[in-house]
């Protein structure tokens, strides 16, 4: 099992490097938060973010993901949404450590 420490440490490199990319490519959403589940033998990770400009999602999300492949077995979720005429891409994703 991770420390505290550690957890914290994950989550604000996740909330970093997931603002980072967004704001390098002019996406006006950033990520408050990773959530935490802790299990009885590991802590499992989850978190979301959106990508508004499409012809942006494919750098957007390649360079999110191999940042979090870092850390082991990723599941990786996207899905497109047209909200009262917004349309992004919305982006979920989870691992365990």
């Amino acid at each position: 099992m991770i420390s505290d420490e550690e957890k914290a440490k994950i989550k604000e490199e996740i909330v970093a490097k997931i603002n980072s990319v967004l704001e390098k490519n002019n996406e006006s959403f950033r990520l408050d938060q990773v959530n935490v589940l802790n299990k009885a033998d590991s802590v499992k990770f989850m978190g979301n973010y959106r990508v508004y400009d499409r012809k942006n999602y494919h750098a957007v999300s390649g360079e999110i993901n191999t940042f979090l492949k870092q850390y082991g077995n990723v599941e990786i979720k996207s899905k497109k949404i047209r909200d009262s005429g917004m349309k992004f891409t919305t982006v979920s994703f989870n691992f365990e450590l």
